[in-house]
């Protein structure tokens, strides 16, 4: 499956960063996770997720678990996320419904890393395939699972993420 549209290479000519994307697409595998990656996601407490509905209505939500990792990778092309309950609201769930593509961006602000992660996401609120991961979440909690079924995964430039921190950092609020 071709991830990009002829629109994405349009707007590359245009600003001429083929050459660099193309380093970057054509440097790494785009597809599956690596070992790196693998360490990196598992031991992260939060991410982002993106979600759009049928009609295109966008959404991001944070997803996190208080301090514990909160993503279980299953193979280098699958993960799986605990989703918990939150404010009712169910936007994720309920785009995922109807248009199950997804993006996540996970970041580690302390150390300036991101990794983007595009896929197809399944809702699984079967409790006995839920029982299976109460102890890799930590928790008896999950409401339902989400599986996300990687179609490309980069390493996202790290240019600024610093903002966040030193801002952070500036008011007090890290230690």
């Amino acid at each position: 499956m071709e991830f990009f549209t002829q629109e994405h290479v349009e707007v590359r000519e245009v600003y001429k960063t083929t050459a660099q994307a193309n380093h970057w697409l054509n440097s790494i595998d785009t597809t599956s996770l690596n070992k790196e990656m693998i360490t990196f996601i598992e031991k992260m407490p939060y991410f982002f997720l993106a979600t759009s509905s049928e009609n295109g209505h966008t959404n991001v939500n944070f997803k996190g678990s208080e301090g514990k990792p909160c993503i279980k990778v299953l193979s280098p092309e699958k993960l799986i996320f605990a989703d918990f309950s939150g404010n009712g609201i169910l936007h994720s769930v309920g785009d995922m419904k109807s248009n199950p593509n997804v993006g996540m961006l996970v970041i580690d602000f302390a150390h300036d890393i991101r990794l983007k992660i595009s896929g197809k996401a399944e809702i699984i609120d079967d409790s006995e395939v839920i029982s299976q991961y109460l102890d890799i979440f930590e928790t008896y909690d999950i409401k339902r699972l989400i599986e996300v079924s990687i179609e490309y995964v980069i390493p996202n430039c790290s240019n600024n993420i610093s903002i966040v921190r030193k801002s952070l950092l500036k008011e007090g609020q890290l230690h």
